[in-house]
């Protein structure tokens, strides 16, 4: 008897009635019921917030001005370069809005630029962006229609003027026919190739020997009239003019040495950069030291100057 009427901790917890179970429930879904109202109303006040400012934005979307923003833009390209970049990109009244599709044109626009490649546009915060590649031209030609520049891929560009290059003129080609109509497309010419390949050459040999005073810079033009002897197989096939009009007679062109029994290209750059090196310069003429310079011969001495050729 005595384990019966014995009572446990939990025993003493009052039995709710079938009413009292009622009532708490009803209490308990009021309480829920009204927990997720407040969770309703916190989060509409949410959206219309978000929805108003998400309006504001919208509606300022292609209102806003911008400017035309350039990245890695090349240390030789000057204002004028810079200019036409811009009015390209205005082409057909284009403005610099805060709109997608004005990007997308202003991209279409700059394509149109043969100064150009690679042409990337994305609309920023505060300006169209605009990331390129840029052809840095290596030769200027002279032709009846006017002038033209030429990068190392012989891609034709129209005139602007560039200050921080050394660009010499090549001449003799049959470049002289191009006409704006050229521009942007590549000059099929072996002998504007070779032109290109000569310039490439002396400024790797100006960077690693006389990176403070270029030699190419006191070079005036490329005659290439008798590119591969065509017009006389005796004379020299390629020659450069100094500024002051010393004749330097370089002969066949890059790697063709050897057909006219002509000293190695490494020999005609040897006798070159030590006549600039022991007189200071290649122009002989005003310095009084000759006439020309002719590269042409063999030559004993030698220089170890094989890598800068490649």
């Amino acid at each position: 008897m005595a384990a019966k009427n014995s009572k446990s901790w939990f025993s003493f917890k009052k039995k709710l009635t079938k009413t009292e179970k009622k009532q708490r429930s009803h209490a308990v879904r009021n309480t829920f019921l009204i927990f997720v109202l407040i969770v309703l109303a916190v989060a509409l006040v949410a959206a219309f917030i978000f929805l108003d400012r998400f309006v504001k934005k919208t509606s300022n979307f292609g209102a806003q001005s911008l400017n035309l923003e350039l990245l890695d833009v090349p240390e030789w390209v000057g204002p004028q370069l810079q200019q036409e970049i811009v009015d390209t990109a205005h082409k057909g009244g284009v403005e610099f809005l805060l709109n997608d599709t004005i990007a997308r044109q202003v991209g279409e626009n700059l394509r149109t630029l043969a100064w150009l490649y690679d042409v990337q546009v994305i609309v920023g915060a505060q300006s169209i962006i605009v990331k390129a590649n840029y052809r840095q031209p290596l030769g200027l030609i002279k032709a009846q229609a006017g002038q033209f520049f030429i990068d190392s891929q012989a891609i034709v560009l129209d005139y602007i003027p560039v200050d921080k290059l050394i660009i010499p003129e090549i001449t003799g080609t049959s470049a002289y026919m191009l006409t704006p109509r050229s521009v942007g497309t590549k000059s099929q010419g072996a002998d504007v190739a070779a032109a290109i390949e000569l310039i490439e050459l002396l400024a790797k040999m100006d960077a690693h020997v006389t990176p403070s005073k270029p030699l190419l810079a006191e070079i005036k033009s490329i005659d290439m009239s008798n590119f591969n002897g065509r017009r006389s197989s005796s004379q020299p096939h390629i020659v450069f003019y100094a500024k002051d009009d010393t004749e330097i007679k370089w002969g066949a062109k890059k790697g063709d040495w050897s057909r006219n029994l002509e000293a190695r290209d490494e020999e005609k750059l040897t006798i070159l950069y030590n006549t600039f090196s022991e007189l200071g310069t290649i122009q002989i003429r005003a310095a009084q030291k000759g006439k020309f310079i002719d590269l042409t011969k063999p030559q004993t001495r030698s220089l170890p100057i094989d890598k800068y050729k490649r």
